[in-house]
């Protein structure tokens, strides 16, 4: 009965029975009684998403405000402590295997009383980080399989600040999008500022600040972010003397 178990986690895992055979059968008991609680959990918020296709995990303390504005495909993911605002112009739209991680918030808009914010779209078996913060005022679109580390930030709107005469909080802001393409790996404690398309493939550094566009399958890293080198292009860039 184990074994059959096993199997059944290794095909939603979508890896090979072998690479769990060290689980003893305290193990793989465990992990059942963890994926029904979430499974059960996911049952009763899914009542109040209407939007949500297939079935969906959720974490204890997981929050979706505003539920209606969101959409998400097959085998959604809520991790313990997430928060999710949804009320936003455009939606904040998952595709299929999406997890958020554990405390990560996605924000369009103050929860309080605010113009609501543009949105989030975030394709196919891609996540967001633990601790990650997606402010996502300004329109931010992720693509599909995309790899999130934790606390990573994805800021889409900046405060305006060209006067002197009265405070910036009284300036407003200035909402711009946010695009990171399919399979990038952006890793922890990394930020990415409004107006930034991050390419096909790229890898950014654990801390960098991402404040210009990035090349597709280039790996860039520091504050603020600079070429490394490119994934086609084994040889490093030069640097002037």
């Amino acid at each position: 009965m184990l074994s059959f178990i096993k199997a059944m986690l290794a095909n939603a895992k979508r890896i090979t029975p072998d690479s769990l055979a060290s689980m003893n059968d305290m193990d793989t008991l465990g992990v059942c009684c963890r994926i029904g609680s979430r499974l059960i959990r996911g049952m009763w918020m899914k009542w109040q998403l209407p939007h949500v296709s297939g079935w969906m995990l959720a974490d204890r303390g997981a929050r979706v405000m505003h539920g209606g504005h969101l959409r998400s495909g097959r085998q959604f993911s809520l991790e313990e402590g997430c928060l999710i605002n949804a009320l936003s112009k455009r939606g904040i739209v998952f595709g299929n295997r999406c997890t958020v991680g554990r405390f990560a918030s996605i924000c369009p808009t103050n929860p309080l009383l605010d113009e609501p914010g543009e949105g989030l779209k975030m394709g196919d078996h891609s996540n967001v980080g633990p601790y990650s913060y997606i402010g996502c005022s300004g329109y931010v679109e992720i693509g599909s399989r995309v790899m999130m580390g934790p606390r990573v930030n994805l800021m889409a709107e900046n405060h305006n600040f060209s006067r002197t005469d009265i405070p910036m909080k009284d300036q407003g802001v200035l909402r711009k999008f946010i695009r990171i393409e399919d399979d990038v790996w952006l890793g922890v404690n990394s930020t990415v500022v409004a107006g930034v398309t991050v390419g096909r493939g790229a890898i950014v550094a654990a801390g960098a600040v991402v404040t210009a566009d990035v090349s597709p399958y280039a790996i860039v890293g520091g504050i603020p972010a600079r070429l490394i080198r490119n994934r086609k292009d084994p040889m490093e860039p030069k640097t002037s003397s």
